[in-house]
């Protein structure tokens, strides 16, 4: 028999030796990471695998309110809306044209407190004229100035008629007067009322008839800057076109609406007057504090706009 030599210290072991080495170490690898993963399926510790994330328990619906859209940044912005055509307002129905203006004055006043607040209650531009020695001048001016009215003193003059010693003639400027005289009287008589705009004539168809007395009386009121309104108690009359050349802003009476007995005749009158502002563009009328005359002012203002009137104060007149 032949002895093999024992193998040499530092040869390789048997191949088969490594085989099952490599086997063993794979078959461990293997399990490791078997149960690490099912680790993970159950929640557990694991070092290779995530736990899955928890479905939350099944409950009622919740709805939330509504809140603004954001929109992320960038975003193209939103396109807006057309907006709707605005429905088309109907225009206001235009207003009547003016065809003519009237200024109503109310003659022989001072003599009526009462009177006057009936004058008062009707609230519209009406121009009250103060007799100079009526019982109730001043207060009847300053009353009607404190209520926004218009004030005229309502001078006496001298009348075909000689009517000097009648009611309501205290103060009258005569013919036979002196231009001094004259002058005194008017100037006596103003101060008496207060507060005027303006005179007209209280009776005086003698006097308004004589341009050189007029001219005399006319002065003073020019350097006062009065206007002054013919009451034109005769058709002879001057005192307009005298004073118009002075350069006195003056005005003649239209209508008289009270001057006839019957009163019923009022109301026709009253349309006789806006009938001729329409024809001219203005017209001046004059009546007195009857009772008949108020009422009908008092149920007629209405008229004014139905004949395309508009009633102002006597000033307004001599500027248009």
């Amino acid at each position: 028999m032949i002895n093999k030599p024992p193998p040499k210290k530092g040869s390789e072991p048997w191949p088969a030796f490594n085989l099952i080495t490599v086997i063993m170490l794979g078959t461990a690898v293997v399990s490791v990471v078997t149960l690490d993963y099912l680790n993970s399926r159950k929640g557990e510790r694991s070092y290779l695998f995530a736990a899955p994330e928890a479905k939350p328990a099944a409950g009622p619906e919740v709805k939330l309110p509504a809140g603004p859209v954001l929109k992320p940044k960038g975003a193209p912005a939103a396109t807006k809306p057309k907006a709707e055509p605005a429905p088309t307002l109907k225009e206001p129905p235009a207003k009547k044209r003016i065809r003519g203006y009237v200024a109503l004055i109310v003659d022989d006043m001072g003599n009526s407190l009462e009177a006057l607040n009936e004058i008062l209650s009707l609230k519209e531009p009406i121009t009250v004229s103060v007799l100079p020695y009526s019982q109730y001048a001043r207060e009847t001016a300053r009353l009607a100035h404190e209520n926004g009215l218009e004030v005229l003193l309502h001078l006496p003059l001298e009348s075909l008629n000689n009517h000097d010693t009648a009611t309501d003639t205290e103060g009258m400027i005569m013919v036979a007067m002196s231009p001094n005289e004259i002058v005194q009287a008017f100037e006596t008589s103003l101060a008496r009322v207060p507060f005027v705009d303006g005179v007209n004539n209280h009776m005086g168809s003698k006097f308004t008839a004589d341009a050189q007395l007029m001219r005399t009386l006319l002065a003073p009121m020019k350097d006062k800057g009065l206007l002054f309104v013919d009451s034109r108690t005769t058709a002879q009359t001057v005192a307009y076109d005298e004073a118009l050349g002075m350069g006195i802003p003056a005005l003649k009476r239209d209508v008289f609406l009270d001057a006839d007995a019957d009163r019923s005749r009022i109301r026709g009158r009253l349309i006789e007057l806006f009938k001729a502002a329409q024809k001219k563009g203005k017209a001046v009328g004059i009546c007195h504090p009857f009772p008949e005359t108020v009422q009908v002012l008092k149920s007629s203002f209405r008229l004014f706009e139905k004949y395309n009137l508009e009633a102002v104060p006597v000033s307004m007149l001599v500027r248009k």
